[in-house]
């Protein structure tokens, strides 16, 4: 097999689509992946300009390549943009990523990637966020957060932001640092959540307003599928 056949079978076979064009925008050449990411975008899944074709969704990718001025480099990278088919549909939206190299004086080359799924699984973590957000900020007088497997803060809610300290002052504490629980009580309820997976104490607490105030602490723990401990959550309820 020749070098230049080497080179075609790999271009074939690329999980990415491969795009040389030239500082017009005309395509020079693409890979056949290109049309298996754009086939229902473009006839047959090819386009003639670039620029043209992602005016509407990446308008900036003419003017990078207006303004940049060195002889080869990168010019853009891991640029996200969506592009939605003809009809419209919902399901015929695209998320593409694409990075830009200038190769030489009129020749470019894209590399573009479909991260449609990828795009999707980050809304949906982001939705899930929202909805606890949403809930912790309408709660008031608990506090709900979370620790590590070692009792050390790793997420601080609104709540205790209101009553206690900000979350700059509680992430990255242990526990017994941000509420009255000394550290042999706090080894105590970590070692009693992980084994019956929840622990709760009466203590009292001073707001940030110098007001001294009954509160109680639940602690539960955090298990993974493997039933390994991965931390605890903590509801702190004050009267």
């Amino acid at each position: 097999m020749t070098d230049e056949e080497r080179l075609l079978e790999f271009l074939y076979v690329a999980p990415v689509g491969l795009i040389e064009f030239d500082d017009e925008g005309n395509v020079k050449m693409a890979n056949p992946r290109i049309a298996q990411l754009f086939n229902r975008f473009a006839p047959g899944g090819y386009f003639a300009n670039i620029f043209n074709f992602l005016d509407d969704v990446l308008p900036e990718l003419k003017e990078r390549i207006v303004n940049f001025t060195d002889a080869n480099g990168q010019i853009m990278e891991n640029a996200r943009f969506k592009i939605q088919a003809p009809d419209g549909k919902d399901d015929e939206t695209l998320w593409i990523d694409v990075t830009v190299m200038r190769q030489e004086e009129k020749r470019y080359i894209a590399s573009v990637n479909n991260v449609t799924q990828q795009v999707q699984i980050e809304n949906e973590k982001f939705l899930v966020e929202e909805q606890l957000r949403k809930i912790f900020e309408v709660i008031t007088k608990h506090t709900m957060f979370t620790l590590n497997s070692d009792g050390v803060i790793d997420s601080w809610n609104r709540t205790g932001e209101i009553y206690l300290t900000h979350s700059e002052f509680a992430v990255g504490k242990v526990l017994s640092q941000v509420i009255p629980i000394d550290n042999e009580k706090l080894a105590h309820h970590l070692s009693n959540a992980a084994n019956e997976g929840i622990s709760k104490d009466q203590i009292q607490i001073t707001d940030k307003m110098g007001v001294r105030r009954n509160a109680a602490v639940c602690l539960s723990a955090i298990n993974d599928l493997d039933n390994s401990n991965r931390g605890y959550s903590v509801v702190l309820s004050m009267e």
